[in-house]
């Protein structure tokens, strides 16, 4: 956007050279995650940090699922990276100098952003600076505003100017095409998760510390109403678990379960795709299988060390729909409580066990 003339979230930065932009992506099918470990993150992953076209490979699992939150349709991705791109090439531009008050990744008015602001990552503040913020609230933003059942008004809410308009559109066709519609349908390719670092199944760590909860990314969560918390202890693992494997949340630290309250369990349905690539998949690598389902314990279950129990086919209302009336996989982690407060919330406990993240996140 230019910063002039808007009445939205902001009056964009300066113009960015376009010419050589090309058709976005080549994703390839499926996430590239093995057994025990996460798809490499930074350098020695054989992986480009940009797509072709120049939108960072970081940003695009935010985008679909941005979209996916506020209903934005498959055009959804390719509009918010536009967007992105066009106002502070993809964040790498944040100052704002007209002294127009715009600020942040997507350059949001003040007034806008303190009406359409998000925590998407779930650290307790809405943060225009924070990228999985400001794109969940342009996302937020756009849907209010009209789209996708005129993406043209929606934008132009964004800045009230033609030209901006028929930019955003043109970039977002640049960005378009068969590879965003991949990335639409689910199939990440080479997107790392955002906790970084390569998850040690098979070993375990005891955490005493921090004895805390910590809210779930809103782009992770698909429950209702606002995300829930896990114990932060395994905060980590929770978010590597879903973004590696396509999946997001339903149920995490609530009333009404047998094992939730404490924080340690959620419940899991494929953000998009079949359920034997996302859910089973997951639940294969972390020792389930087909013979032990009825059971999800141990020793029925060669689980890895810091997992209790997995609810999946096999078990009573657990499972793909093709198992169950209430399709979703159960995954707890060892704690010092498990089940202790069936029904109700309680917590934290005294330890839980996490898998490691080997230069990851810590709680």
């Amino acid at each position: 956007m230019s910063r002039a003339g808007h009445h939205g979230p902001s009056p964009a930065i300066a113009a960015v050279p376009l010419v050589g932009m090309a058709l976005l992506l080549a994703f390839a099918v499926g996430l590239a995650a093995s057994v025990g470990r996460s798809a490499g993150c930074g350098a020695g992953a054989g992986v480009a940090a940009t797509l072709k076209g120049g939108v960072p490979k970081k940003f695009v699992p935010v985008y679909v699922a941005a979209s996916e939150k506020y209903g934005l349709g498959p055009g959804g991705p390719a509009i918010l990276a536009s967007i992105h791109f066009n106002e502070t090439s993809f964040g790498t531009n944040t100052n704002n100098t007209t002294g127009s008050g715009a600020e942040g990744q997507m350059m949001f008015m003040p007034e806008t952003w303190a009406a359409y602001g998000v925590d998407a990552d779930g650290d307790g503040k809405k943060d225009p600076y924070d990228p999985d913020d400001a794109i969940f609230a342009a996302a937020r933003y756009l849907r209010a505003s009209g789209a996708p059942g005129s993406w043209h008004d929606a934008i132009f809410a964004y800045n009230h100017a033609e030209w901006y308009v028929q930019r955003v559109e043109a970039d977002a066709r640049r960005f378009g095409g068969a590879g965003m519609e991949s990335v639409a349908d689910g199939r990440l390719g080479e997107a790392c998760s955002s906790v970084g670092g390569e998850a040690m199944l098979h070993h375990a760590q005891r955490l005493f510390r921090p004895r805390e909860f910590k809210t779930l990314p809103e782009r992770l969560w698909v429950g209702g109403g606002a995300p829930e918390q896990v114990d932060a202890r395994i905060w980590p693992d929770a978010v590597w678990l879903l973004e590696t494997y396509d999946l997001r949340v339903t149920a995490a630290r609530e009333r009404g379960h047998q094992t939730h309250g404490d924080g340690t369990a959620m419940d899991m349905v494929p953000a998009s795709g079949s359920w034997d690539a996302t859910a089973k998949r997951a639940a294969e690598d972390l020792g389930w299988t087909a013979g032990c389902g009825a059971s999800g314990v141990r020793p029925v279950c060669k689980l890895v060390p810091a997992i209790h129990f997995i609810g999946y086919n096999g078990y009573p209302l657990h499972g793909d729909p093709q198992h169950s009336s209430l399709p979703h996989l159960h995954v707890s982690w060892e704690s010092s409580n498990f089940g202790g407060c069936p029904g109700t919330v309680c917590g934290p406990d005294a330890w839980v066990m996490v898998f490691p993240l080997s230069g990851g996140a810590t709680p």
